[in-house]
């Protein structure tokens, strides 16, 4: 049976940009019993997805840490989230160890494209509703890619320079935003490239300690 290594609520609830009937996002970590890895007999999921009240993702532990150095900004909003619903010492040692997976090309790489993959889906000239949604995404991405570049480290909650604006953003859009919107994004794409060449070089993930890490998860659930 697969164990939860960690559970941490994720999406508008993390951010500070929700509403008292908003939906809950959870995202978080599991690990397969190492009999099951090393069995030649079974075929193993690497996520599991359950939708409902609750939208709940989750990925498991070996493959969870690779994409967590490859920089998705999805994938570190787990090891950043301050709002957690279920934790072990396994989860526990991850979170004071996230700086170990950072590399600053690609996060710049990965929060650039997350912000573009976003801007593909919206339309903010014929807004669908999911639109507003895709526009706070694109800027937080770029926002909290560069606090990373820069300290090593993000704020999950949206700070006070940028909260009213996107909670407006979010849940009163207008077209008298757009232009406002297009600029605002034209900013943080000059200042997110600014911030790289500053900081290409600073982070590098530590490969030995998180195989290290994933040795002693594994060896140890066998002797539990």
């Amino acid at each position: 049976m697969s164990k939860i290594v960690l559970s941490v609520v994720v999406g508008s609830r993390l951010h500070g940009l929700n509403k008292p009937d908003s939906d809950y996002d959870i995202r978080g970590i599991f690990m397969h019993p190492l009999c099951d890895l090393v069995s030649p007999f079974k075929t193993l999921k690497n996520t599991s997805w359950i939708e409902g009240d609750e939208d709940n993702t989750a990925y498991e532990l070996r493959e969870f840490c690779k994409h967590a150095t490859y920089g998705n900004p999805t994938i570190l909003e787990i090891l950043w989230s301050n709002r957690v619903r279920q934790n072990s010492p396994l989860g526990e040692e991850l979170q004071a160890n996230r700086h170990r997976f950072l590399d600053s090309a690609r996060i710049f790489e990965a929060h650039k494209g997350y912000a573009a993959n976003q801007y593909n889906k919206m339309n903010m000239f014929a807004p669908d509703q999911r639109t507003p949604k895709f526009c706070v995404a694109y800027i937080r991405a770029l926002v909290q890619g560069m606090q990373l570049l820069e300290s090593g480290t993000f704020a999950p909650q949206i700070g006070p320079e940028w909260h009213d604006f996107l909670l407006d953003v979010k849940y009163n859009f207008r077209p008298e935003l757009v232009p406002i919107l297009a600029q605002r994004f034209s900013l943080l794409q000059v200042q997110f490239a600014d911030c790289y060449a500053r900081y290409h070089d600073t982070f590098s993930p530590d490969v030995p300690w998180i195989e290290d890490f994933l040795y002693r998860a594994y060896t140890q659930e066998v002797h539990e």
